[in-house]
């Protein structure tokens, strides 16, 4: 019976999560669905703008290697003026579909918060009177309620899904460019990516594990002096203070523990980025007997490398 409750506990909690997460955009309108669409595309074409740049980027390259010889067919300057003028509307449509990213995400998360600020207040205002005259219902928890809770999904709206958004489409476009360019290098590359993607996952469940702990040690902390601040004349008059403070201290302690474990996690994770040396060192490798005995272009290969690598990382 004890595993069926906590399974269902488990369970309980899953779809309180799934709820509170479309709880998020339950005040979205129309309005606000077309600005977070606008802002996907935008999202989307920003992160693979540095992909797109590797298609002309691999002719450029192509042709400064030849040169003006005649295995480059008299069109040296010709390929070189096409992919300048390439690069000038690239950038010109980065710049737009970074704005659309950046102002859509911004003004929709404005525009939900806001009536999530007043859905929040009349919530409140609907409570019998009872519960303004209790201790959980002062003013500052109502404000202090209102103003954080809000402001972190608007961090969530207008940060957050954004950067996940554009990074996530950089690492498919990365590899859909990548086996592109080079489908032999890709292929042999592909498990090395492994070697980018298991630290990042080991470093944001450890990181999620010691916030939590952290946030526990500090509500232990924060009771402590609720409790010396509730009752200060009976701490006064036993002469509490001493133990009080030697509380709170080790508890304080245990914080910075764990802000060590997490520096160490973060050094950790952010070194472990170094591995993309070893899987330069293997694609440069591969990649120069692709060039001498499957006649592939070093433009390829290097544009190749360089789309897996920045997807992965």
């Amino acid at each position: 019976m004890g595993s069926e409750g906590k399974n269902g506990d488990t369970v309980g909690g899953n779809k309180e999560e799934k709820k509170s997460i479309a709880m998020i955009f339950g005040c979205a309108d129309f309005v606000d669905i077309l600005l977070m669409l606008l802002g996907t595309l935008g999202a989307i074409g920003d992160g693979m703008s540095t992909n797109c740049l590797l298609l002309y980027a691999s002719r450029l390259f192509n042709s400064l290697g030849y040169g003006n010889t005649p295995e480059n067919h008299g069109n040296f300057m010709v390929e070189v003026d096409k992919c300048s003028l390439f690069f000038v509307y690239l950038g010109l449509a980065v710049m737009v579909v970074a704005f659309m990213e950046g102002y859509c995400w911004s003004k929709t998360s404005e525009r939900q918060v806001l009536k999530i600020r007043y859905k929040y207040l009349e919530a409140v205002l609907r409570q019998e009177v009872g519960y303004f005259e209790s201790q959980e219902a002062t003013t500052s928890e109502i404000i202090d309620g209102i103003s954080k809770h809000t402001s972190l999904i608007q961090e969530v709206l207008s940060e957050k899904v954004p950067k996940f958004l554009m990074h996530a489409s950089q690492f498919i476009s990365g590899l859909v460019f990548s086996m592109y360019f080079s489908w032999r290098l890709s292929l042999v590359a592909l498990p090395t990516i492994l070697l980018l993607v298991i630290p990042g996952i080991i470093y944001g469940k450890y990181l999620l594990y010691l916030s939590n702990e952290s946030f526990k040690e500090y509500g232990k902390a924060n009771a402590i002096v609720e409790q010396a601040l509730g009752s200060i004349k009976t701490v006064y008059s036993s002469t509490a203070e001493a133990n009080i403070i030697e509380r709170y201290s080790r508890i304080l302690d245990q914080t910075t523990r764990i802000g060590l474990k997490k520096g160490f996690a973060k050094g950790l994770a952010v070194g472990s980025t170094g591995l993309a040396f070893a899987i330069w060192a293997l694609l440069a490798w591969y990649g120069s007997r692709l060039v001498m005995y499957n006649k592939e272009s070093g433009g390829q290969i290097y544009t190749a490398s360089i789309a897996f690598v920045l997807g992965g990382l």
